[in-house]
């Protein structure tokens, strides 16, 4: 005979059987509720391809994106195949990331992060470089993003055929500094018109507004920078760089300038 504590040991032991079985029998109806519900939606065209919503871009136009999506203009936007839409829009030139997904209840919608262009490389050959290391053709093959020159480095055409700046000394040292100056300097990085590098190795920055040249030498680049503006700090209101034909950082403890006649 079975005692008490063994008879309420199995009714709850049935108990739990009985629960799971319940939510289970939940779970496989809603599973089926779903997917009927989603296959009358599509006979019903409730899921029906409307609309294809890009978001971020700026340099690359709406109409290529789309393009390379190649989506068909009919179906259900459960019959789109995300995963390959992403991977063909990964192939893009100034495509850093994108993301694509369903917006219920007829849209397919696209978050695109672009390369951010630095500068114009000058050669044989224009090109684009980028802050994330890319060498770029130039977008649409036009000069359309203002943006300064790099002139100087002869060899420059190696790094647009690898398509990265990766072992090419130049252009990783003129991205670092450019990628400096815009975030440490922004009205600087935004008068430059061109960084030139000299025969050995010395740049040279120029600004368009002014026509002033910086000279910073070959050494030290972001403290002669930050000495530079701590320079333009002591003059403002009495000289600005319209002022001055040239600026010399070269020298240790002192600033060399020339001003216009």
């Amino acid at each position: 005979m079975l005692s008490k504590v063994k008879i309420r040991y199995a009714k709850k032991i049935l108990r739990r059987i009985k629960t799971g079985l319940m939510a289970a029998m939940t779970l496989t109806a809603g599973y089926f509720l779903s997917a009927f519900a989603i296959s009358y939606a599509e006979e019903v065209d409730v899921f029906q391809l409307r609309r294809i919503e890009v978001r971020g871009n700026i340099i690359l136009p709406r109409s290529e994106l789309v393009d390379t999506m190649a989506i068909p203009v009919t179906g259900s936007i459960f019959g789109v195949d995300l995963a390959e839409v992403q991977k063909r829009l990964e192939t893009l030139n100034y495509v850093y990331g994108v993301r694509v997904g369903r917006l219920l209840p007829h849209t397919i919608f696209v978050d695109v992060v672009e390369n951010e262009p630095l500068a114009y490389v000058a050669g044989p050959e224009f090109f684009v470089v980028t802050a994330e290391g890319r060498a770029l053709p130039l977008p649409h093959g036009r000069h359309e993003l203002e943006l300064p020159t790099l002139s100087g480095v002869p060899s420059a055409m190696q790094a647009l055929d690898a398509g990265y700046i990766d072992g090419h000394a130049q252009l990783e040292q003129a991205c670092a500094i450019l990628k400096f100056l815009r975030s440490g300097y922004p009205q600087l990085y935004e008068e430059l018109s061109e960084m030139v590098f000299g025969v050995s190795g010395e740049v040279n920055l120029y600004l368009a507004e002014s026509s002033t040249v910086v000279r910073l030498g070959d050494q030290d680049i972001e403290g002669r920078i930050a000495a530079l503006s701590a320079f333009l700090l002591t003059v403002r209101g009495k000289r600005g760089l319209m002022d001055y034909a040239y600026i010399d950082l070269r020298y240790n403890q002192q600033i060399v300038v020339r001003e216009r006649a």
